[in-house]
């Protein structure tokens, strides 16, 4: 399994980026009132769409397509309009301290004193020994203390804890996705422009 990048250009002209809770509901068929379970598995999913394009453009788009080969390849996937931080992102920040868990992530290396997310900022990291990368969106702004060290509150929960003094990736942070559909294709109009869109879904 091989995961690739984004082509750069053309760029996404429009995309639907969000996140799909795992959860279970249960109904009394007494009174139908609701009892959600709540499990662990939450997903980030895309939608993709590219501007019409010649076939000169559209060429690196289809052969990034083809190359996933259905469901059998990965891609990094991000939030096309949040691809940089509102904060500052100022430092090399980096995890403080091993076997954290939950929606809450201690780090350190930022520049002191300063807003260095803001919320609806993302931040990624990758799992020691190949077991993929994980991104959060921060519901919290985060403000790093006098020596660089910040809290950091997110959504959704860690799934694996990462290590310590793993790198955050702030620019394009991203996670492994995959096609939902294994069949890929693009239209094209009377004057050959391209027009492709496609769905995809995190990969863990």
């Amino acid at each position: 399994m091989t995961i690739f990048t984004l082509p750069s250009t053309p760029a996404i002209r429009r995309s639907r980026w969000g996140n799909t809770a795992n959860n279970t509901v249960f109904r009394s068929p007494l009174d139908q009132a609701a009892q959600v379970l709540e499990l662990p598995g939450a997903k980030w999913v895309a939608t993709y769409v590219l501007p019409p394009m010649d076939r000169a453009n559209a060429a690196a788009w289809q052969a990034f397509l083809m190359k996933l080969r259905g469901r059998a390849n990965q891609f990094y996937g991000y939030d096309p309009d949040a691809r940089s931080p509102r904060g500052t992102g100022a430092g090399i920040p980096a995890v403080m301290g091993a076997a954290q868990t939950g929606t809450t992530l201690i780090t350190d290396g930022w520049a002191a004193s300063q807003t260095v997310l803001k919320v609806g900022d993302y931040f990624a990291y990758d799992i020691t020994g190949g077991a993929g990368r994980q991104l959060h969106m921060v519901v919290a702004d985060a403000i790093s203390d006098g020596t660089g060290q910040a809290t950091l509150t997110f959504e959704p929960p860690i799934r694996t804890a990462p290590a310590d003094n793993e790198p955050l990736i702030l620019t394009d942070a991203s996670c492994p996705m995959m096609l939902t559909d294994p069949s890929v294709g693009w239209d094209t109009d009377q004057i050959s422009l391209y027009g492709i869109e496609f769905e995809a879904e995190e990969a863990f």
